[in-house]
């Protein structure tokens, strides 16, 4: 929307300058009215092509356009047609829950059942996307350490932030699948990683 009003509020200064230059200038101006706008046009062009290579290789940001607590809707239309959908139980019919399951993107997302928001997401090593701060899978846990501090808890295969509702899968030292919970999560996988 606003490179489309860019464009507009260009477009207009690129007709009308010329015009009005080419009424009242001596050749000097008008040669540079003629010049210019073609400069700004190329450069406009340019910004437009990096945008639109930065939008496509954004793809998904855990924490920005992939979070916990987004409208199940939105995740969906996110993330296009799940290859699985599953139920899976609860300790009680309220806390059953519903994973959608997106193999080609590494992701699951998992909601209560009657819910409409997204209570868990599962990133699977397959994930090529990122988390808001640069985490990758397949980033080192330093690079885990420096940008979410020490761990809770952490073990050779699990490192646990139970406050920020993380749990991070390791093997030998680097992300391989992640867990991200809503707060206070009643979804049965939550509980039991608290108890790990």
């Amino acid at each position: 929307m606003k490179i489309t009003k860019y464009l507009f509020t260009v477009g207009l200064v690129l007709f009308i300058v010329p015009i009005s230059l080419g009424f009242a200038a001596p050749d000097s101006v008008k040669q540079a009215a003629i010049e210019k706008p073609k400069a700004v046009a190329k450069v406009i062009k340019k910004q437009a092509k990096v945008n639109k290579k930065k939008k496509k290789l954004e793809g998904f940001v855990v924490g920005k356009n992939l979070k916990v607590g987004m409208n199940l809707d939105k995740a969906i239309t996110l993330l296009g047609v799940p290859k699985n959908i599953k139920v899976k139980r609860g300790t009680e019919p309220s806390l059953d829950s519903i994973s959608f399951e997106y193999a080609k993107h590494g992701v699951v997302i998992h909601a209560l059942n009657g819910k409409q928001k997204v209570e868990a997401i599962e990133l699977l090593p397959n994930f090529k996307g990122q988390f808001a701060n640069g985490i990758k899978m397949g980033d080192k846990v330093s690079t885990l350490i420096k940008k979410y501090g020490v761990p809770q808890s952490m073990g050779a295969s699990l490192a646990r932030y139970p406050d920020k509702g993380l749990y991070f899968s390791l093997k030998e030292n680097f992300l391989v699948s992640t867990w991200i919970f809503v707060k206070n999560s009643k979804i049965l996988s939550h509980q039991l990683f608290k108890t790990r």
